[in-house]
């Protein structure tokens, strides 16, 4: 038994574009799988990104990579996005290649950014690109395209949110802790199910469980525990609302003890017992 994530894109496909209101995915971690783009078009929601709580509203994009964590708690009436959805082999060249030094740290310590009316004309050009590349009947050529495509818009960002920004003489060690977290929270994606302890995760960092704690107390306002926490709840949660899986099975596919731990500790996390959150999204 696998926790179905919301997907934006069909596994085959190299990309997926167009509009949604999400309204589906909530309270479930949406696929990444490489890279969404998002633009927000109408309304305004809560997103949870890289365990981030994030208020979105008309003109906000956004972009999650493979190794982050990205869903939607809750939305308006009229909440609406567009989206592009890469396969990860589309983005793994453009993601390689060098940007400034505090490119990541930026993305990361900032998901959501707010975009300027020439940002969003840019922006409405990029996607009509992507319309365009999605119809091509050349594949190999269409995949060519989407990568430098994907790696334009990388480097428009990173000029972007770069621009003004005179604190860069620390980039190297900014992005080298950057770097350290972005992988703490690939490893807690992959591990999340079986192993809880941090001293696993630090291990598989080549750290100390002290600097992992110092990393993610300096850079997310939170302890590793806390992140595995919020990993751990996001699966739990996706289970409940993606899948009929009894409680049992989820707490068995999700190694807890007994299925008594983990109700007690959902409803710590939440307030609601797993039945009573399952039933709010029927």
């Amino acid at each position: 038994m696998q926790a179905m994530k919301y997907s934006l894109r069909q596994d085959n496909m190299p990309l997926s574009i167009g509009t949604t209101d999400l309204r589906q995915s909530h309270g479930s971690l949406i696929d990444t799988n490489g890279c969404i783009a998002l633009f927000v078009e109408s309304g305004c929601a809560v997103a949870t990104v890289n365990f981030k709580k994030c208020p979105l509203r008309r003109g906000d994009f956004v972009l999650s990579f493979y190794d982050g964590t990205f869903s939607i708690e809750q939305s308006s009436s009229i909440f609406s996005v567009r989206y592009a959805s890469f396969a990860y082999h589309v983005v793994e060249e453009a993601i390689c290649k060098p940007l400034s030094d505090l490119f990541w740290e930026v993305l990361y310590e900032r998901p959501v950014f707010r975009t300027s009316a020439r940002q969003k004309d840019l922006l409405g050009a990029w996607w009509r690109q992507l319309d365009w590349m999605e119809r091509m009947e050349d594949k190999v050529g269409r995949e060519e395209m989407l990568k430098n495509t994907f790696r334009n818009l990388l480097i428009a960002v990173d000029t972007e949110v770069m621009r003004g920004r005179p604190d860069k003489t620390h980039g190297n060690e900014c992005s080298h802790a950057w770097r350290l977290i972005t992988r703490f929270f690939k490893t807690v994606s992959l591990h999340c199910r079986e192993r809880r302890d941090v001293a696993f995760y630090a291990d598989k960092l080549s750290i100390t469980t002290t600097y992992l704690y110092k990393l993610c107390r300096k850079h997310l306002q939170m302890s590793p525990k806390e992140v595995l926490d919020r990993q751990i709840l996001t699966e739990i949660k996706t289970y409940l609302v993606n899948t009929d899986a009894p409680v049992k099975g989820i707490a068995d596919e999700l190694h807890f003890d007994d299925v008594s731990y983990m109700c007690r500790y959902f409803r710590r996390m939440t307030g609601m017992s797993p039945l009573d959150y399952r039933r709010n999204f029927k």
